[in-house]
């Protein structure tokens, strides 16, 4: 047997071990722990997340006895929490539940916490300011604060949001309607930091080091280096973080004189991530979906490439659609599993958006790190309030497109895997990868 087949095997038989274990023998928890009692206790802010009516706070508790973990606290607008403050809490703590949905499907919303080590939830509690704690942490996330108030100052809504959520992973402020309408068209993609989106950041760092004369050997380690003050920066978003993983490895490859643009990557990387975090392989949708999308990619943009011969090479544009269907491939199944829709529109959305996508990046980063000089900022701003304009009302459009999208209901576990089974299938006939 050769060795790529005992590498795949062993990895099929890890995930089915942590497959098992998550479902039979996992006991995560704080089982000594009072739930759903008042408690007064100090804690750390390690993180926020604005939404349009309150914020969550993520904080780590400091003297509340047989508990670990941390909690997430519900609270209002105002007044303004940051990374550091350290809060006297006062407050009944719930532990996690699933969720059963409309539909009678149940939200494994304890684990899916459980994934961030978050142990427990608080709602609408009284708290003090204690005082701050200013690490290093806290002077990159004043970086990612003063970018923010850029472009928060100098762009109105819903282009603020848009801006935000692709460039610093704030999706929270998105209005629900904005929301529905980019899952409707296919593409919630754009409002998250997906792997498209770390491609074109690193793409543009590696640009600006190679053009101040640094070799591409050199510009990797400063890479490195800018991916993680970035996804510290960022929160640390799962996509990104595993975006981060793939590109490193993808360049790597070079200089360890191997091709790293096959599925051994991607298993090796997500073996690395279910062995620091089991919780990833069951409750962690974003990373299912980055697995399947990056797995099609793998497999059929060649194929596509190959196929869509009808379709112009200039500007990019068959490449474009191969990638945008390429991503689609296996991930249908899951997406109508656990949200009910499928949209038929998605391909024409993402071909006519996606070109915007570096533009509104590079526009963002330039706009949040030169925003305090007000005529540079305004010139930015405008161009990028333009183009996000003309991305929403994209979007708008092709949502009221009869049959842009379907609802299915009643899609089963059992449907979703008899339909991956079939995509595999086909793919292990058609061998994509093989197109030239």
């Amino acid at each position: 047997m050769s060795k790529s087949k005992v590498f795949l095997l062993a990895s099929l038989i890890f995930l089915l071990g942590n497959f098992v274990y998550l479902l039979y023998f996992e006991n995560k928890g704080n089982h000594s722990f009072d739930y759903g009692s008042f408690y007064s206790f100090e804690a750390i802010v390690k993180n926020t997340d604005k939404k349009l009516n309150g914020y969550n706070l993520l904080i780590e508790p400091q003297n509340l006895a047989n508990f670990s973990g941390d909690i997430l606290v519900y609270t209002y607008l105002y007044p303004v929490y940051s990374y550091g403050d350290r809060l006297e809490i006062s407050c009944k703590i719930y532990q996690p539940e699933p969720i059963v949905g409309d539909d009678g499907k149940t939200f494994a919303y304890d684990k899916y916490l459980a994934k961030d080590n978050i142990m427990a939830t608080c709602f609408r509690p009284r708290i003090k300011i204690l005082g701050k704690n200013k690490d290093l942490a806290f002077y990159i996330l004043k970086v990612k604060d003063y970018a923010w108030q850029n472009l928060n100052d100098y762009l109105v809504e819903p282009s603020s949001s848009l801006a935000k959520a692709m460039f610093l992973a704030t999706r929270r402020e998105i209005p629900d309607e904005l929301r529905n309408i980019f899952a409707k068209v296919g593409l919630s993609h754009m409002i998250a930091i997906s792997g498209l989106h770390m491609a074109i950041i690193v793409w543009l760092m590696q640009s600006f080091l190679i053009a101040l004369g640094l070799s591409r050997k050199s510009s990797l380690w400063f890479l490195i280096i800018f991916l993680a003050i970035y996804l510290y920066m960022i929160g640390f978003p799962s996509s990104a973080v595993r975006a981060s993983w793939m590109v490193i490895i993808l360049l790597l490859g070079p200089f360890l004189g191997r091709s790293t643009e096959s599925i051994y990557s991607l298993v090796l990387v997500a073996d690395i991530f279910i062995l620091f975090n089991p919780y990833l392989l069951l409750y962690d949708i974003g990373f299912q979906l980055s697995f399947l999308a990056v797995a099609g990619l793998l497999y059929y943009v060649k194929f596509f490439n190959k196929a869509l011969v009808f379709i112009p090479t200039k500007f990019k544009i068959r490449e474009v659609m191969a990638v945008t269907l390429a991503a689609q491939v296996f991930t249908w199944p899951f997406i109508i599993y656990n949200f009910g829709i499928f949209s038929l529109i998605a391909p024409i959305a993402n071909f006519l958006i996606l070109p915007f996508l570096p533009a509104v990046l590079i526009l963002s980063i330039i706009l949040g790190i030169f925003g305090a000089w007000s005529f540079i900022a305004n010139i930015i701003a405008w161009p990028l309030f333009i183009i996000l304009k003309i991305i929403v009302q994209i979007a708008e459009l092709l949502a009221k497109v009869p049959y842009a999208f379907v609802i299915i209901e009643d899609f089963s576990l059992f449907y979703m895997f008899l339909a991956l089974f079939f995509m595999l299938m086909i793919t292990l006939v058609l061998k994509p990868k093989d197109y030239e």
